[in-house]
């Protein structure tokens, strides 16, 4: 599998920048997109994030990490570029068709990426008008801070990405859904939390990596573990954990959200089994998850089977999902 990049290959020329004279973003940002197959839905998100990066005024690029679609998407991103724009993409290869491997991609996007704030979205999340701008005045003023944003969940099917991107609000007018990704409700499953995140016993279970943002600094040398890679599920959250350990702080960018598009990714069953299994390692890592998590009103806050087997007091079904 590609697992490394070398800082002489970059997905674009070095040397270019896009600068426009509106904004007032006083960072260099670094948008980064893993993406796998779906193209109408990944096309809405990149043409918005285009749109929104042009007019900025410092320094941007956007990334996006391929997990082996077929090579015709990374022909259908370049396209939505202009000449001497900094929009770069990957693809990675020898993946043995574990394509979900998001945390991985965003490593990758993580050593090209050539700017200070960094900003972490879905290819099915997107942004907002004021997202980008809102993440990098944020980071300016506190680059110490990790910063969450929150999903709207839409029915964005047959809406025109070029359409969107220049009107955002025909995704706010866009129906909304009760989404599978959040367990059947309307609302964002983490608003209530993230409303009073200061006050949070653990903050870094409101990390979702489909819209957040942090400096360079911030991060430092941490990293979505591989641990995570290949299922679904707590690669996110377990970064997030790692940088609560750090002594990071965790902030809630009301402005800076994304309309979550409703696509299926993954079978049912295979999100299940991933979701078992990294529950697994995650659980490894910080003792007492699960039993924090089981006393959450979050919608979906365990699995099934794990709430069930704690109510009635038998051993805990997460050994035959362990790898």
């Amino acid at each position: 599998m590609q697992s490394s990049l070398k800082r002489s290959n970059y997905p674009y020329p070095v040397n270019l920048r896009s600068r426009l004279p509106t904004g007032s973003s006083p960072l260099g940002v670094s948008v980064i997109v893993p993406a796998y197959e779906a193209w109408p839905v990944l096309r809405r998100t990149l043409s918005a994030a285009l749109w929104d990066l042009r007019r900025l005024e410092g320094p941007w690029e956007l990334l996006v990490i391929d997990n082996e679609s077929a090579p015709s998407l990374v022909r259908e991103v370049r396209r939505l570029g202009r000449p001497g724009e900094a929009l770069g993409v990957a693809r990675r290869s020898e993946l043995s068709g574990r394509h979900f491997q998001p945390g991985a991609a965003r490593n990758l996007g993580i050593e090209w990426a050539r700017h200070e704030c960094l900003i972490f979205l879905d290819a099915d999340c997107v942004p907002s008008r004021d997202t980008f701008r809102r993440y990098a005045q944020l980071i300016g003023d506190d680059p110490e801070a990790v910063f969450i944003g929150h999903r709207v969940f839409i029915d964005a099917g047959g809406l025109d990405a070029d359409a969107i991107a220049a009107d955002r609000g025909l995704l706010a007018s866009a129906p909304q859904v009760a989404s599978k990704s959040n367990y059947g409700e309307i609302y964002d499953r983490r608003l209530s939390e993230l409303v009073d995140l200061d006050h949070h016993p653990r903050p870094y279970d409101c990390l979702f990596g489909c819209n957040f943002a942090l400096h360079r600094s911030c991060l430092g040398k941490l990293r979505f573990d591989p641990a995570y890679d290949g299922f679904w599920g707590y690669e996110d959250i377990d970064l997030g954990l790692r940088l609560h350990w750090a002594g990071r702080r965790f902030q809630y960018a009301r402005e800076a959200f994304v309309f979550h598009q409703e696509v299926a990714h993954l079978p049912e069953s295979a999100r299940r089994f991933g979701r078992l299994r990294n529950l697994a390692v995650l659980e490894r890592r910080c003792p007492g998850f699960i039993a924090y998590r089981s006393r959450s009103r979050r919608a979906g806050a365990l699995p099934d089977e794990v709430r069930a087997s704690r109510r009635d007091g038998a051993a805990l079904p997460l050994e035959a999902a362990r790898v």
